[in-house]
């Protein structure tokens, strides 16, 4: 019969923001952000890249050409009337821009590794289900723990 294993969890550092997470072996499946907005940030940044080397391809630039004659097309089709030729137009530029907030998230505050629990918190909890982290930690790349 094989040996029982303590219960324990995977203490790791996101990847995109370097936050100290915990997560228990339920919810373990190799995360390597933590359970905050940076797995879809970076999920975004990935599509992007691939849509970006997508359109550097000859299929690319091709489907992006059609798509672009077929938009003209269907802009030419619209029968909406312009404006009376008496009409004064409103100048917009006049109004000052404001910038947009950043949805990105920031990075968080440097965290003590030394501990095998983050910032000595009492009770740690799994960051993806909240459930109460056991005593044993297992950190990500040590040869025993893989």
């Amino acid at each position: 019969m094989g040996r029982l294993q303590p219960s324990s969890f995977r203490l790791y550092n996101c990847q995109r923001c370097g936050v100290q997470t915990g997560v228990c072996p339920d919810c373990d499946h190799g995360q390597i952000y933590c359970a905050g907005q940076c797995a879809r940030i970076r999920r975004r940044e990935c599509l992007r890249r691939a849509g970006a080397r997508y359109q550097r391809t000859r299929r690319g630039a091709s489907c992006h050409a059609a798509r672009q004659r077929a938009w003209r097309a269907r802009r030419r089709a619209v029968t909406h009337q312009g404006s009376p030729s008496g009409e004064a137009c409103l100048n917009v530029s006049d109004h000052p821009i404001q910038p947009k907030a950043s949805t990105d998230a920031q990075p968080a505050e440097p965290v003590n590794l030394t501990s095998h629990r983050p910032s000595g918190a009492a009770h740690v909890r799994c960051a993806f289900c909240g459930a109460p982290l056991p005593a044993w930690t297992r950190l990500r790349g040590w040869p025993w723990s893989q």
